[in-house]
C-alpha cells in the first residue's frame, strides 16, 4: 500500500509540475505615443537588448529578434511603422510548439509580453 501512495504522489508531483500548452501570443499594429527625441526603432532596439533579445535589422520597418535561453530559442518579427508595432512567432527550439494548433510552451508567451512592456517603457524615455 505504501508503495502504491508513493507512485500516486511521484505521478501528481510529475503531473503538476508540467505545464499545458499556450495559443501563440502575438501582437498586432500597437499604437504607441513615443517620446521626443525618440523613434520606435530605437525604442524597440533598446528593450530588446534590456530583455537580452539579439536584434537585427532587416529593412526599415522589420527587426528580426532573437532570444536564447539554456536550451531554448525564439525567433520574432517586429514590423513597426512611426506609431505601431507588431511582434509575430516565426520559429522557435525547444519549445514544444505545435503549428496545427498554434500553441507553445507559456514560457514563450510571458516573454513576448515582457518584450512587449519593455518596448512601451523605452518608447516613453527620450533618447539624448
Amino acid at each position: 500500500m505504501k508503495k502504491l501512495a508513493g507512485i500516486l504522489l511521484c505521478a501528481l508531483v510529475c503531473a503538476a509540475g508540467c505545464r499545458s500548452l499556450a495559443p501563440v501570443h502575438n501582437i498586432t499594429d500597437k499604437t504607441v505615443v513615443v517620446a521626443e527625441h525618440t523613434t520606435l526603432q530605437d525604442a524597440i532596439l533598446s528593450a530588446g537588448a534590456l530583455k537580452h533579445w539579439d536584434m537585427q535589422i532587416v529593412r526599415p520597418g522589420l527587426i528580426r529578434a532573437d532570444l536564447f535561453i539554456r536550451s531554448h530559442e525564439v525567433s520574432v518579427d517586429i514590423a513597426y511603422t512611426d506609431s505601431s508595432y507588431s511582434i509575430t512567432y516565426v520559429s522557435s527550439k525547444n519549445m514544444k510548439y505545435k503549428e496545427k494548433k498554434n500553441t507553445i510552451h507559456p514560457k514563450y508567451n510571458q516573454w513576448i509580453r515582457n518584450l512587449d512592456a519593455a518596448i512601451m517603457r523605452q518608447a516613453r524615455v527620450p533618447q539624448l
